[in-house]
């Protein structure tokens, strides 16, 4: 599934393409401090502004004249301090002076947005010009003020400086929900977990923690990066997090540290994960020893992207139920269609058996007397021609004239007339007997046959007789070690799987050049019921033929030459097992060929 586009992810650590110049640059690796957003200002104190100048006076006309319930000012005398300062803390808004003694004003604005880029700087300066104004923005700053200052214009650039950090803060996280609740199975939710999180919360590792679906017990869900964790220890942070139903941070300094086996481990961080009312699990996330705390705004970040994540994994498993539903729904639509079908033939069959029975009846019969006296001219012509023999012998004109008549008569051309009327008699016979088969199976299409008779026996000796039989067209090899119980029409499962192994055997191969591989019988259990598998390697069958593979269909007779036949051999078993109450399904088997199900009734 294609994932949201979303923004390159941020990397921490920041290079130096302006600082060479300027005299000053950030530290080594950059800063790992923690970012501030605007919605922590309330609870520490106001928006933070670093003031840079080297004039003492303007710094302290700044510090005095910003109302301290709205702005927390703090004062650096060039960039060198204030790049001190910025290793050590976050500011929301820098303020630089455009001229400074030890770097140029546009080189400190290069090297703070390096050190913070989540920080908007503001230039100072006497002289403004169109070249100034452009010269601040493509070094990176957020907007430049005239000195000496208008307090209240100050104050104005300040809050929409703040209010554009606060819009830019929401885009990552916008663009990480929309990636997150795009995914549609929870396997693709738990892929890209780690990945989406760390856009909005930087962090070393991650565990997620979800119920058992039965005892409700925390289990690890994800471990991708091999830290090996104590699952107590995990369990127990998650459910601080969950029984409080917000965030619980900790480091590695304090007592309710639970890694205390974990050297590499600094700081903590669970997240409760809540579907509706009920609890769904927790997300902690881990940094190594060496990395910062986790920030208020971390937390808050950390908390909207969870309540994401819940929803995200509610969806999925809403999404799976459904899936399920309509996969059985569409076996149900499958399941009505193909009985539909089979009432429809069954209408039919019961139309043709009632208009066909009675003169097959009489033309069998009429075709097994002209048999018979087939078989008695034949004698008599036999009796016939001994008689002639015998007069002949008496010497007698007369005698032997009538003799010469009854061998002319019964001679060999009247043989062969004789002989070709019984051949053509007993054909017609057959015929029929072919004719009254297809009108029993049809019959049996229509549901008009007798009710089963249920009994207790064990399938595995039905299918080893199939290895004793001869002739076969494809060898037959049987898997059964075990006896295997089923509450069964013994009749009615002997007819249903020799119509299945007949059709199998006789199927033309689906492979080009493949030999003749050997049909599979097998029995077993399936969730304790007794089910018998039939599995041919070389029947290799579409989805849309699976579905259909019961029909009646019409097919070349593999035994007559190129003639056509209608076969319901599979159609009759379905029928016959549907109405034993057992299953019958094609399913695809892991040899590449496809798989008769035979799901019997159990004795329960």
């Amino acid at each position: 599934m294609e994932m949201n586009q979303r923004a390159p992810r941020r990397r921490h650590g920041f290079g130096s393409r302006h600082a060479s110049a300027a005299g000053i640059a950030p530290p080594r690796g950059g800063s790992s401090l923690p970012r501030r957003t605007v919605q922590e200002l309330a609870s520490s104190g106001g928006i933070s502004v670093l003031v840079i100048d080297d004039e003492p006076d303007m710094r302290e006309l700044i510090s005095i004249s910003l109302p301290s319930t709205e702005f927390e000012v703090v004062m650096a005398e060039g960039g060198r301090a204030a790049v001190a300062l910025l290793a050590t803390r976050r500011f929301d808004v820098a303020i630089t002076d455009l001229k400074s003694q030890d770097a140029h004003g546009m080189e400190t604005v290069s090297v703070l947005r390096q050190m913070d880029p989540d920080m908007e700087v503001i230039v100072a300066t006497g002289f403004v010009s169109a070249e100034t104004a452009r010269a601040c923005m493509r070094y990176g700053a957020y907007d430049y003020i005239r000195k000496p200052y208008d307090i209240e214009e100050l104050r104005h650039v300040l809050l929409r400086a703040v209010e554009k950090r606060r819009l830019r803060s929401l885009v990552p996280l916008y663009e990480v929900s929309c990636a997150l609740l795009s995914l549609r199975t929870r396997a693709e939710v738990l892929a890209h977990l780690g990945e989406l999180a760390l856009d909005l919360v930087p962090h070393q590792a991650f565990r997620l923690l979800l119920p058992d679906p039965d005892t409700g017990v925390l289990h690890l869900c994800s471990s991708p990066d091999g830290l090996e964790l104590p699952l107590e220890a995990l369990r127990e942070l998650a459910l601080r997090a969950i029984g409080r139903q917000e965030p619980v941070s900790v480091t590695h300094a304090a007592k309710e540290w639970p890694f205390s086996p974990v050297s590499r481990l600094g700081a903590a961080i669970a997240y409760p994960l809540q579907a509706g009312s009920a609890p769904a699990g927790s997300l902690i996330l881990m940094r190594g020893i060496a990395q910062p705390a986790f920030s208020v705004s971390e937390l808050q970040r950390g908390n909207l992207f969870c309540a994401q994540l819940a929803l995200a994994l509610e969806t999925a498993r809403l999404n799976s139920e459904m899936d399920a539903r309509l996969k059985e729904m569409l076996a149900a639509r499958g399941e009505m269609v193909k009985a539909e079908k089979l009432a429809t033939a069954g209408k039919l069959a019961a139309g043709l058996t009632h208009e066909l029975s009675n003169p097959l009846a009489f033309t069998k019969a009429s075709l097994q007397a002209l048999t018979g006296y087939s078989r008695n001219v034949k004698t008599l012509s036999s009796v016939t021609r001994d008689v002639a023999h015998e007069l002949a012998s008496r010497g007698e004109p007369r005698l032997m004239e009538l003799a010469r008549r009854l061998l002319a008569v019964t001679g060999s051309e009247a043989q062969a007339v004789i002989q070709d009327s019984a051949d053509a008699a007993e054909d017609a016979v057959d015929g029929i007997r072919r004719v009254e088969g297809l009108l029993s199976e049809l019959r049996t299409l229509s549901g008009d046959c007798p009710v089963v008779q249920f009994e207790k026996m064990d399938v595995t000796p039905l299918l080893q007789a199939w290895t004793a039989k001869e002739h076969l067209p494809r060898p037959i090899r049987v898997e059964a070690p075990n006896a295997v119980i089923a509450h069964v029409g013994r009749k009615e499962l002997e007819s249903s799987l020799a119509r299945l192994v007949t059709f199998l055997c006789e199927m033309p191969l689906e492979r080009p050049g493949a030999s003749r591989e050997p049909v599979v019988l097998r029995a077993g259990h399936d969730k304790d019921r007794p089910v018998i598998w039939l599995e041919d390697p070389m029947l290799v069958l579409s989805e849309e033929r699976r579905s259909d593979i019961f029909d009646a269909r019409i097919q070349e007779d593999s035994h007559g030459g190129r003639t056509m036949r209608l076969n319901l051999s599979l159609a009759l078993a379905y029928q016959i097992l549907r109405r034993m109450g057992a299953d019958l399904a094609v399913l695809p088997a892991a040899s590449g060929g496809s798989t008769f199900r035979l799901l019997l009734p159990g004795m329960g």
